[in-house]
């Protein structure tokens, strides 16, 4: 398998087809199978375990969001998936990410128990012939484009099994029926096992279901999303500049005749330029700390303030950015006239992929877990948002 390094003329060459279409395929509701099976076959999936940091990978994800945030977060959860295979030092699945395998998740739940709570109705149970897996999971964003598929299900006792099995095991059922108005094509689906056969060296892991997991882990994952978004926010700007050259005229008010000269136009796109390098600044620095905290797990010294930081840090972004974000992806069309809602130009596409991704947790309850932190010292929630 070919390996393409970040800042090579390849990578920027294959980012390039990528983007190219990316528009027309959301507009056209077409999966991207083939760009997700290109990134897995440039050895882009395995950049957790080529030495370079955090910073590093989500800036290659904030690239890749920029040319399509439907292939950046279809990887999500791989990316969070071999960060603990390496934390783990787990060969068996390193060497399956070596090989450009794509892994996915079936971890979220629906039904009246609170979301980020682990109190899974999917079990595994053992059996005389072994190990079966049963359970429906939702949510599963990426699995439609997988190979493995990361699931967590309740075992004996009060406790929480991952283990990894093939998405073409029978049993598996991966059902394509996400149907939100951003994101659409991420495969954020139903995953059903019925009786699932599951090996004892597919268990990843088995842990108390109350049980915290590593400092960095949920802060990377919710990082990880605002990469997504800063990646669009660079879209929303070039597409902002792009629509002012290509106007032809203006309304009889305006201030200059040519809307290339209008200041108010300049203006506009400026601050959308500064949006999204303020955001991308955000998330990489966050993304230093997160590396701290990871770096923390690895020595076997994981304090409390090192995971405080890291959460800390995540949830400023989001809380941030989740507003200023969506406001810039509406300020698009302030530099266009009414044909910038046009179908074929596909705007709205920015606002709806960046407030479907900010509705994966709400940011007032992020905020106010952080006021409470900081008025009172009370410690942030241990689920899997913080």
């Amino acid at each position: 398998m070919r390996v393409v390094r970040l800042g090579s003329p390849e990578l920027a060459q294959l980012l390039a087809s990528i983007g190219e279409g990316a528009a027309q395929r959301e507009r056209d509701d077409v999966s991207p199978f083939d760009q997700v099976a290109a990134v897995a076959d440039a050895g882009l999936g395995a950049l957790p375990l080529t030495g370079g940091s955090i910073r590093d990978l989500l800036r290659f994800v904030i690239d890749l969001a920029e040319a399509d945030p439907i292939v950046a977060h279809v990887l999500r959860t791989h990316y969070s998936q071999t960060l603990g295979f390496v934390r783990g030092g787990h060969t068996r699945w390193l060497d399956e990410v070596r090989a450009g395998k794509v892994f996915g998740n079936a971890i979220s739940e629906t039904g009246t128990v609170a979301a980020g709570n682990h109190d899974f109705t999917t079990t595994l149970t053992r059996t005389a012939h072994g190990w079966v897996l049963d359970g429906v999971k939702y949510y599963s964003t990426g699995t439609l484009y997988s190979d493995w598929i990361s699931v967590a299900a309740r075992v004996e006792g009060d406790r929480v099994a991952t283990v990894l099995v093939p998405a073409t095991r029978p049993g598996v059922e991966v059902v394509d029926d996400w149907d939100g108005m951003g994101q659409s094509r991420t495969g954020t689906g139903t995953t059903r096992f019925d009786h699932v056969a599951v090996a004892p060296d597919e268990f990843l892991t088995v842990r108390p279901r109350a049980e915290p997991r590593p400092a960095a882990d949920v802060p990377f994952l919710q990082l990880y999303l605002h990469a997504v978004v800063a990646g669009i926010l660079r879209s929303v700007a070039t597409d902002a500049a792009a629509l002012v050259r290509s106007r032809t005229r203006t309304f009889d008010h305006a201030p200059t005749s040519q809307p290339v000269d209008d200041p108010i136009l300049q203006e506009t796109v400026g601050r959308l330029v500064s949006t999204a390098w303020v955001a991308e600044s955000a998330v990489l620095a966050a993304a230093d700390t997160v590396q701290a905290a990871e770096d923390a797990v690895r020595a076997g010294e994981p304090t409390d303030d090192v995971g405080r930081a890291a959460s800390v840090a995540a949830s400023a972004v989001k809380v941030h950015l989740d507003r200023v974000a969506a406001d810039a992806a509406t300020a698009l069309f302030d530099v266009g006239g009414a044909s910038a809602s046009c179908r074929a130009k596909n705007l709205d596409r920015h606002w709806r992929n960046i407030r479907t991704i900010t509705l994966h947790n709400p940011a007032s309850y992020r905020a106010t877990a952080l006021g409470r932190l900081w008025i009172s010292g009370e410690p942030l929630p241990r689920n899997g948002y913080f």
